[in-house]
């Protein structure tokens, strides 16, 4: 996400300045001695991280501005779901006066609040380990008597692979409150009309696609199983699956067999270009 790019420049453009603030000098053997005394480290490391905090958790925990992507994605994967629980229950067509209406309710609003709060916390987690890593790389550079440009250098390097972790906590996250979206509007269709119905994996069947995930294609799980799963390893990291509400008799069957039909046909078609995942 190009927002995470230009934050995490931002962070080490910071750390880099926080550098600058260390007098140095050279010594022998191409060592530099920094003169430094812990009253002046803590400054300078609290101020970067400081710095770290106001970019990665602007607008707090009632407004971090990362939810404008969390819930444009929730909202997205409610509105499939509507629509998609609309084609095949009547009871619910009836029941969901509109999409407008299910974002405005008491329900989503509560819905939205824990999301909130699960992704603030991931939010944390991130601004802790980078504020870790990058002081790390400038304490240990300056620990060393490193070249000023050679510790540059490697906080560049260090905001980099911050970049990438970023990167994928923002694209899980994302794809999380998608998927979460779609389960919830799914689980308050059966609590509220009575529907029956389970849940579709749909996998990306993409190169990157992992084995595991694969094999759950076209195939039925409840909405407590799917949740379980994605709770379990390193499931919902970087994952691209997604999963579809299909109404079902008393017996589990489908009462439209033609969509998990066309499911089972894509799976046979992307199978046959031999992917990693198809050749286990």
């Amino acid at each position: 996400m190009k927002d995470f790019s230009r934050l995490m420049n931002k962070i080490g453009k910071a750390y880099k300045s926080a550098l600058d603030k260390i007098p140095s000098s050279l010594a022998v053997n191409a060592r530099y001695e920094y003169q430094l005394n812990p009253t002046l480290l803590s400054i300078i490391l609290n101020d970067a991280s400081y710095l770290v905090d106001q970019v990665l958790l602007d607008g707090d925990e009632y407004d971090l501005w990362f939810y404008e992507y969390i819930d444009l994605a929730a909202e997205k994967g409610t509105g499939q779901a509507f629509y998609n629980l609309s084609q095949q229950s009547p009871v619910y067509a009836a029941g969901r006066e509109s999409l407008a209406a299910i974002l405005a309710s008491d329900q989503y609003q509560q819905r939205m609040a824990l999301v909130h709060a699960r992704v603030f916390e991931e939010m944390k987690g991130l601004s802790a380990d980078v504020k870790r890593d990058m002081a790390r790389v400038l304490t240990d550079g300056v620990g060393r008597g490193l070249n000023p440009s050679d510790i540059a250098r490697n906080l560049t390097a260090q905001a980099g692979i911050e970049k990438r972790r970023a990167n994928r906590i923002a694209r899980t996250e994302v794809t999380t409150a998608l998927r979460r979206a779609k389960w919830d509007e799914d689980q308050e269709a059966n609590d509220l009309f009575g529907l029956k119905t389970l849940l579709v994996h749909i996998s990306a069947l993409s190169p990157t696609t992992r084995h595991t995930h694969a094999v759950r294609h076209a195939h039925l799980y409840t909405n407590e199983e799917v949740r379980e799963w994605y709770a379990k390893d390193a499931n919902s990291i970087n994952c691209k699956c997604s999963q579809q509400s299909v109404l079902v008799d008393d017996d589990g069957r489908p009462q439209f067999p033609d969509t998990i039909t066309k499911i089972k046909q894509e799976y046979k078609s992307m199978q046959a270009r031999g992917y990693a995942w198809a050749e286990k």
